[in-house]
């Protein structure tokens, strides 16, 4: 499934990459309450639920921590998404 192709609940392909790029600029852990202020003031907390949802199943973030519980961040082993090649050189963590 593509990043292009998908649309979940709304979400579009600007709204993921809004998403990966303040978690690649900003670095670090980010739980869906610490990344919902931050994105679309109109998006209902499922929302970013699906938008994460997406970016792991293509390898664009990771997770850790329990499944009610998780933070996201971009490692050194995630993808960088399509056109972003050098904003994820400059940011990611390990």
């Amino acid at each position: 499934m593509g990043m292009h192709g998908s649309v979940l609940s709304g979400l579009s392909a600007q709204d993921l990459r809004a998403l990966w790029l303040l978690l690649c600029k900003d670095g670090g852990w980010w739980t869906l309450d610490m990344l919902a202020p931050h994105w679309r003031s109109t998006c209902v907390p499922h929302e970013v639920q699906y938008a994460m949802d997406a970016l792991e199943a293509g390898g664009f973030v990771e997770s850790r921590g329990h499944a009610i519980h998780l933070a996201y961040g971009i490692t050194s082993d995630c993808e960088a998404l399509p056109d972003f090649e050098a904003v994820r050189q400059s940011g990611g963590r390990k």
